[in-house]
């Protein structure tokens, strides 16, 4: 029928073909039903640029906890992570953590951790670097960020990989399959077992780790409870870890794959990986949704959504909205309708120019959004310079594909795999 042209059927998000390549169903909805009522998921998606940073800016009638922070519901008791910050959603308690620990993701707190993400790098490009051919993925990504991380929380080296698997399991178990929840639960209390101890040493004999500095930060002479603090940790190893270990994959790939030419820059100037991250954050980024639940009706284009809806804020489709970017279906790190710069929670810059919308925006922009750009630039920059003339060992790729929905995680290459010149030095 000539009048169906152009609908949508709710099932396809859950399609194989979306979990490859969803760009194809975010501008039928911009175009079509830029505020789409998914009735088979129960949910709106907001599809379009202006609509998705209106609502991040709206802590009024958007929110982002599905529960009250006053009633009845036990934070954490259904939450892989158990309570964290998230789950406060626009509440007092969430903006009081989150100014808690906020100050050490930037400025020189962030700085004072450069030389262990340096270490950590070298360290893994050695363990890589002497066969000719890594699988970025599994040896290097997927490493790299959870062993920076619980370097600055002051956790024991030897231990690293059992964090690895923890991480693994965690991010597992944000996916709708209940075996994967299962295995998160469980890989979260062992991990609460683990980290009990310590942090009971660590309040005894506080030292200059970004663990001991979470414990005793004040804010009005308050601090984070002991299981505030463990649900943090859980967020800051999954989904810091896991942002970080995808967006560098992501920029791998297009660099061997999408823009080759632009690489060869790259190459010639390494500064340039900033723009890299930049672009893969907008053309095809970590994060393609948040959710949101309105607090009472609220009209968008002339729909009206109900009170306590769910609302999918679809970052991946509003990132290639042409109202806002030329030519958005093009990966280019030159590109001149880009903010290139630092992001910020505002998405308003001084050079007038749209930023991308992959770390959020207004209240719940990212914390560890200058953490992700830093680990993954200087990630990327050491294992250019290290893996001579590294070039695709396959000629053709899947591409950077989204997890199935029975588990978590974000969208990367399933594996990468590079041929290079055995490191030099």
């Amino acid at each position: 029928m000539p009048g169906l042209a152009n609908e949508i059927d709710p099932r396809e998000f859950d399609s194989p073909e979306f979990q490859r390549n969803p760009f194809p169903l975010y501008k039928r909805l911009r175009d079509h039903h830029p505020v789409f009522r998914d009735r088979f998921h129960n949910r709106w998606i907001l599809s379009r640029y202006e609509d998705v940073t209106a609502a991040f800016g709206d802590n009024e009638h958007f929110d982002r906890a599905l529960y009250r922070p006053d009633g009845p519901y036990e934070f954490g008791s259904s939450h892989v992570f158990g309570p964290n910050i998230l789950e406060y959603g626009n509440s007092d308690r969430h903006r009081w953590l989150r100014n808690v620990v906020a100050g050490q993701f930037v400025g020189q707190s962030l700085n004072a951790f450069v030389p262990a993400i340096e270490t950590i790098v070298a360290e893994l490009i050695d363990r890589v670097g002497r066969s000719g051919r890594v699988e970025l993925v599994s040896e290097f990504t997927n490493q790299f960020p959870i062993r920076v991380i619980s370097n600055m929380l002051g956790l024991p080296r030897a231990d690293e990989d059992r964090f690895v698997g923890w991480y693994q399991a965690l991010i597992a178990g944000l996916g709708f399959g209940g075996e994967h929840l299962a295995r998160g639960i469980a890989a979260r209390n062992e991990m609460w077992r683990y980290l009990d101890p310590l942090l009971e040493e660590r309040r005894a004999r506080p030292t200059d780790d970004l663990l001991s500095k979470i414990l005793q930060a004040e804010l009005d002479g308050q601090r984070m409870s002991t299981e505030e603090v463990k649900g943090f940790i859980a967020l800051l190893l999954a989904a810091g870890g896991d942002t970080t270990d995808k967006a560098i994959a992501n920029m791998w790939f297009h660099m061997l794959y999408t823009r080759p030419d632009q690489f060869a820059e790259v190459q010639a100037d390494p500064a340039l990986w900033d723009n890299v991250f930049t672009e893969m954050m907008r053309f095809d980024p970590v994060v393609h949704a948040q959710t949101r639940f309105t607090t009472a009706e609220v009209v968008v284009q002339g729909r009206v959504l109900p009170e306590r809806a769910m609302v999918t804020l679809s970052l991946g489709a509003a990132n290639r909205d042409e109202r806002v970017f030329d030519d958005p279906d093009t990966f280019d790190l030159h590109r001149s309708d880009l903010h290139m710069g630092r992001e910020n929670r505002s998405a308003r810059y001084r050079d007038g120019l749209a930023g991308h919308l992959g770390f959020g925006m207004g209240q719940h922009f990212c914390m560890g959004y200058a953490m992700a750009r830093q680990e993954a630039v200087i990630a990327c920059q050491r294992l250019a310079a290290a893996l001579g003339n590294p070039r695709p060992l396959h000629p053709t790729h899947e591409g950077i594909v989204a997890p199935s929905i029975d588990s978590g995680g974000f969208r990367a290459p399933r594996e990468l795999w590079i041929e290079f010149d055995p490191v030099r030095g």
